[in-house]
């Protein structure tokens, strides 16, 4: 007999902290890892996920833009790849201190990390950043102070050692 299920994909994600919180930097993020990219909705408020926002966006540019002016505001956007790829998407996460968590989310074959340490390692040297993760199946980080107690965790583990 044939098992006709397809392989289940198993997914990680791949974050670095950075303090390059500039449009022309995540846009050279997203030229870099996701080309052919799709935002996963079109309306921005501010605050995220308000009742009642005070500002409305019409684009990820637009938003980029303006927390690259307003440092402390928290904020997430999210891509998805619209090509067959590894990489599945990308995510930025601005945090309430003027610093982005920078990810992408990638098919893993986990146990055999090889992907997502490949990811992990070229985020890093974009960014110039020794401060990154990967994780699975965990919601993101949405603060510095957070983001850095899950790579104190992650960097005791059997994962990536960042060299």
């Amino acid at each position: 007999m044939v098992n006709d299920r397809k392989h289940e994909v198993k997914f990680a994600d791949c974050y670095v902290l950075t303090d390059k919180r500039t449009k022309k930097f995540i846009l050279s993020f997203l030229d870099k890892f996701l080309p052919n990219r799709q935002e996963y909705t079109h309306v921005y408020e501010i605050p995220q996920l308000a009742d009642h926002p005070v500002l409305v966006l019409q684009s990820d540019k637009e938003l980029m833009e303006y927390l690259e002016q307003h440092k402390n505001e928290i904020h997430a956007i999210y891509w998805y790849n619209k090509e067959e790829s590894v990489i599945r998407g990308a995510m930025c996460l601005f945090t309430s201190d003027g610093q982005v968590i920078i990810g992408i989310f990638c098919e893993s074959l986990y146990p055999d990390t090889t992907n997502e340490n490949h990811f992990l390692k070229e985020l890093m040297n974009f960014c110039n950043s020794k401060t990154g993760l990967i994780e699975y199946q965990t919601p993101a980080a949405r603060d510095t102070k957070e983001f850095l107690q899950r790579v104190a965790v992650f960097n005791k583990g059997p994962y990536y050692k960042p060299q």
